[in-house]
């Protein structure tokens, strides 16, 4: 079951065709061109398959009842609760004894293909690392709690494993996620099981990744003796943590071999450029990404990535998790390799931009201290009045409501509220939220209007009930004739509100004046509303992209046909020729015969206007005394 990342998808496969398949063990791990899944069973079967994130993912078949933990136990009592069971006399020395075997065994079992357990009568499955996780990685004083969220990113980070296509999983976390501690036990699993690998640890500073190398170090000696492959050098790493034979599962009667030497290292880089770079990384944990304000993060993914991949082939996986700075000290690179990670663009390699897949997910799912007893999360407040968190602590509202009323508390200080938007996020955009000090105007209003804007415009691509999407036209080619409205749902440059169309006796109205002793085209709805324009000045930049125009429309008071001051028209685009562009904004503005205000730097568009006829329609620059000039 996936109860907060994604949804159940039905008829991806035949269920005739699926049976026989796990009959058989057919079900390869990895993605299956066939069917778009990426198939994280490594049993050969395979069961539900869910939607995360615009990746499909085929978990394993639920086994029978006696194979899934907890089947003995009543089901208000089917929770997760460590294994302390430890055969007496198992140590280093005596691991490959024959009466340890089937114990042992039973471990790498788990570890490979995830277990399954009852949670209050409905079958659970574990990823075999976060099984590992749970039972095993010991870095404070106790054992972590088994928290069902963390347990879907991991099945995502599985899929990211698997996909031959994904670089890895870039995470947009909140703060106190464990998304680190997740990271260290990918690490631990990696470096104990596989032979002759390169792994590496980076976070926004040395300082830092130190600290998680030191939680590594600890918890990789508290693993039990059989997953602990003997270490090469100091027992007390400092950089590097040098392993001998990878750890495997033990045949009877099997003695200990001497270690070939062909080892698998663990290291932490120091936050630079070329760190990593130019070794053959099998995995690696890029920790705080967005909150490297001395190195440009970006450029640095563009560089390791390449470390991740022989020729053609990707064989090595980032666990990429941050939660971020503000753009302009580290969170817009970030936010950059973000837009470019979307599994739904793809290139012709069938990668994503960045070759990532994304995460984020709201914070009221994965707030410390909102757990109950059952891995579940606490979002909303209690029906009974209380309940009992996973610290034995007693839960009296929800996350949703917790997360409420501290921002009612930080309203009246605009930057202590903007940032607790940005550390504890609901919406992505909130994450990727500036700092509000550095912005003129009140930038929580404009950041919220901008999200209600996105929201609303992307909500389908051609529009919605409210707005439509399309572009204008000269009535049959006529240049300066009349105007016509094209729904475009797929490319139109313009978003327009379905009900603020002109009636045909308000549109395409223009006439000849003289004003100020220029003759020229005048429009007829001046007391209705103006355009606002900024325009950009070339057809194409020096990176191939540019910046995009803008043109908004909005209304005055008034007794027309039109809704009192309201943005009625859109327009955020870059059309192919920058022609282009000076022709929407003259042909919205004879469709609806309303003058503009223009952003004052272009002046070949202002030219345009003042020599196609079109002074009139032009507002008066206030700093200029001149009417006759238009700059």
């Amino acid at each position: 079951m996936i109860y907060y990342l994604g949804h159940i998808e039905e008829g991806i496969v035949d269920d005739k065709i699926r049976k026989a398949h796990n009959k058989l063990g057919r079900w390869s791990y990895g993605y299956n061109e066939t069917y778009d899944i990426v198939i994280i069973s490594k049993n050969g079967t395979l069961g539900s398959i869910y939607n995360i994130n615009g990746i499909r993912i085929g978990l394993p078949a639920v086994p029978e009842h006696k194979d899934i933990l907890n089947h003995t136990i009543t089901k208000s009592n089917q929770r997760w609760v460590r294994d302390e069971f430890f055969p007496e006399g198992l140590t280093k020395e005596t691991e490959n004894e024959s009466q340890y075997a089937n114990y042992i065994n039973a471990e790498f079992e788990k570890r490979e293909e995830g277990v399954w357990l009852y949670i209050k009568g409905v079958p659970y499955y574990i990823t075999g690392v976060y099984w590992f996780f749970l039972q095993w990685i010991r870095i404070e004083e106790e054992y972590p709690s088994l928290r069902v969220v963390q347990n879907e990113l991991m099945i995502y980070w599985e899929a990211c494993k698997a996909d031959y296509r994904c670089y890895g999983m870039q995470y947009v976390k909140n703060r106190r996620m464990g998304a680190s501690s997740l990271g260290v036990a990918e690490l631990l699993e990696s470096s104990t099981i596989y032979e002759s690998k390169i792994l590496g640890l980076i976070s926004k500073t040395g300082e830092d990744a130190q600290d998680i190398f030191d939680r590594v170090v600890t918890a990789f000696k508290r693993l039990p003796c059989f997953f602990q492959p003997a270490q090469d050098g100091t027992t007390a790493p400092k950089k590097e943590l040098l392993l001998q034979e990878p750890t495997r599962k033990k045949k009877k009667g099997e003695t200990a071999k001497a270690a070939s030497g062909l080892g698998t290292s663990l290291k932490w880089y120091y936050t630079a450029m070329n760190a990593m770079d130019g070794r053959r990384i099998f995995r690696s944990l890029i920790d705080e990404g967005g909150k490297w304000n001395k190195v440009n993060f970006e450029k640095y993914w563009n560089i390791v990535k390449t470390s991740h991949r022989k020729g053609r082939i990707i064989f090595g996986k980032c666990f990429m998790v941050s939660t971020l700075n503000d753009p302009e000290e580290g969170g817009q690179e970030y936010q950059n390799i973000w837009k470019k990670s979307d599994p739904n663009k793809r290139d012709g390699n069938g990668q994503t931009g960045s070759g990532l897949y994304p995460l984020f997910i709201p914070a009221r799912f994965c707030l410390e201290g909102y757990f109950d007893v059952y891995g579940f999360s606490i979002t909303e407040d209690p029906e009974n009045g209380a309940v009992m968190s996973d610290d034995g602590t007693t839960v009296k509202v929800g996350s949703i409501t917790h997360l409420k009323n501290e921002l009612e508390s930080k309203k009246d200080s605009p930057d202590d509220y903007n940032e607790q938007l940005r550390q504890f996020p609901d919406v992505i955009e909130d994450a990727f939220r500036g700092k509000s000090e550095n912005c003129v105007f009140n930038l929580l209003n404009i950041t919220d209007q901008e999200a209600h804007n996105n929201t609303f415009l992307e909500e389908s691509e051609s529009g919605n009930n409210v707005v439509e999407r399309g572009n204008f036209s000269w009535v049959n080619g006529l240049q300066d004739g009349a105007v016509q409205w094209n729904p475009d749902p797929q490319n139109g440059r313009f978003w327009i509100n379905k009900s603020c169309h002109p009636p045909k006796e308000y549109r395409n109205l223009k006439e000849q004046k003289l004003i100020n002793g220029v003759l020229a085209w005048a429009p007829s709805n001046e007391h209705i509303g103006c355009f606002g324009v900024d325009p950009y000045n070339t057809s194409e930049s020096a990176d191939g992209a540019g910046s995009k125009g803008a043109i908004h429309l909005s209304t005055k008071y008034n007794t027309g046909p039109f809704p009192n001051n309201t943005v009625i028209l859109e327009y955020i685009d870059r059309a192919p020729k920058i022609e282009l562009f000076f022709e929407d904004v003259l042909m919205a503005m004879v469709y609806f015969s309303m003058p503009m205000l223009c952003e004052l730097s272009n002046y070949e568009f202002l030219r345009m206007i003042k020599n196609r006829g079109y002074r009139h329609f032009s507002l008066n620059n206030p700093y200029k005394n001149h009417y006759s000039e238009l700059i």
